[in-house]
């Protein structure tokens, strides 16, 4: 059943993921964002494939580890209150399931730190980071409904303004004005 649902992935990702060579965005300082104006949203920049070596770390008496190298699938894209490696998710603010799978949207207020993301890939826990632009403030990721594993399908991180939201980010209602609230952030993931 595992290798059923890794080969689908794998299938999915080939046919829908960004090649690596894809234009990205580059993360800017807050003044020079300011100077340029918004920075360019970010849309599905995880590379499609990850190069990764395992290797077994000690010996175990009477067995030979076997090490191994291969190329593995993106398939989902987290947000981070900080470096990754504090271990804290940012939950999503925004989630709506419709037929043709889950999307989910997080909105981001102004933090002096900024935010972080990384991309993580099928049948392995290495992943990669980077660090948001400041003005980033919104991102929203569309998941395929045809797996039993969340698989990202397209996602994109920006500033809100100059995005073009789908109908299910978008506010029913135009919102009281108050405080950003900070994000929930799931700690120790």
């Amino acid at each position: 059943m595992i290798a059923l649902a890794a080969a689908a992935t794998a299938s999915l990702v080939a046919v829908a993921a960004t090649p690596a060579s894809a234009p990205r965005s580059a993360t800017l300082p807050a003044s020079a964002a300011s100077a340029a104006g918004p920075s360019k949203p970010l849309v599905d920049a995880c590379p499609a494939q990850l190069p990764v070596r395992q290797t077994v770390s000690e010996t175990i008496a009477g067995w030979t580890p076997m090490n191994q190298q291969g190329s593995y699938p993106f398939v989902r894209v987290a947000f981070h209150p900080g470096p990754p490696v504090d271990g804290d998710l940012i939950v999503p603010t925004v989630e709506f399931k419709g037929q043709a799978g889950l999307h989910d949207g997080w909105d981001l207020p102004r933090r002096d730190s900024g935010y972080w993301m990384t991309c993580a890939y099928a049948n392995t826990t290495a992943t990669i980071a980077r660090k948001l632009a400041d003005d980033v403030d919104f991102c929203q990721a569309d998941y395929d409904g045809r797996f039993l594993t969340l698989v990202v399908r397209h996602w994109s991180c920006g500033a809100k303004r100059t995005m073009a939201l789908p109908a299910w980010a978008r506010p029913a209602t135009k919102p009281a004005t108050k405080p950003a609230a900070k994000p929930s952030v799931k700690r120790g993931a």
